[in-house]
């Protein structure tokens, strides 16, 4: 079933059995730290806080939450707090992981040292936005990992976009390459969409497109610098009431990785793309 808005993103999170437990580096950031436990009263995901433990009740006392029952591992070292995330991971008492109040390099660096969680040799950020007016979610990559991607990167960063769409149930997506004119065609993404379509039968990429008419009648773009899908977004996010949920892609393990500007409600979306796509080995 295909997944077309952010509240039957929600629901599915909820409903699906299997991989759900999220571990959150650096817990103690209070949107962050509200959308979790939020999330896991809700069902959404099962989860474990690592991070500095005071900061997390203080927060929790201010804002009026409790922690109870959730499980803690107190810790105010950044690269520790990494380190206990990815171990949960390889130990399976998590299966997905949350940039919390931690530098996202920090967070990468303890990924990638940990082989076994490799999947392709390029991540990226996928943004997955419920835009007003629209009928069904819209991809859009990359925005948060490569500033300016080359041939053999871009063909990494569409194979992690066709898994997190093929994820949330488009069994049949169509992107196309950011463009200011339908004629306006870079040859290497003409290239690129060779090899893509070598390997998936089940995918249409266009060389390029221009994004209103892949707003009205597309699944996804695909960028060529990181500038162009970061203001985009934010132009979405802010003035609009569009929903934002974002994920690197490329790992093992999926990691939910939202600013500190992002709502709660955003961040609630991406733990439930997280807790999604962390499944979709199950399905």
């Amino acid at each position: 079933m295909m997944i077309k808005d952010w509240n039957s993103l929600i629901e599915t999170a909820k409903k699906q059995k299997g991989n759900k437990t999220v571990a959150v580096a650096m817990a103690n950031e209070q949107s962050v730290l509200k959308a979790v436990v939020e999330s896991a009263k809700e069902g959404i995901v099962d989860a474990v806080l690592v991070g500095n433990k005071n900061e997390m009740e203080e927060i929790a006392n201010k804002q009026g939450f409790s922690l109870d029952g959730m499980r803690i591992i107190d810790t105010n070292d950044e690269k520790e707090a990494a380190k206990i995330c990815v171990d949960l991971i390889l130990q399976k008492e998590a299966h997905f992981l949350m940039k919390g109040f931690i530098k996202t390099s920090t967070l990468l660096k303890a990924v990638f040292k940990a082989k076994e969680l490799k999947e392709r040799d390029v991540i990226s950020h996928v943004a997955v936005l419920d835009l007003p007016n629209r009928d069904k979610l819209f991809f859009f990559t990359d925005g948060g990992i490569v500033e300016k991607p080359n041939k053999e990167q871009k063909v990494a960063i569409i194979e992690n976009l066709i898994s997190v769409a093929n994820s949330l149930g488009v069994n049949f997506p169509s992107f196309g390459f950011i463009s200011p004119y339908k004629d306006f065609v870079e040859e290497e993404n003409a290239e690129v969409i060779k090899i893509i379509e070598g390997k998936y039968k089940n995918v249409t990429i266009y060389p390029a497109l221009e994004p209103g008419e892949a707003f009205k009648n597309h699944d996804g773009l695909i960028v060529n610098a990181i500038e162009e899908c970061n203001i985009v977004t934010k132009g979405f996010t802010l003035f609009s009431d569009t929903v934002f949920a974002g994920i690197i892609a490329g790992t093992k393990v999926p990691i939910c990785l939202v600013s500190r500007s992002d709502t709660e409600r955003n961040k609630a979306a991406s733990l439930a793309l997280g807790a999604i796509f962390a499944n979709r080995g199950e399905k």
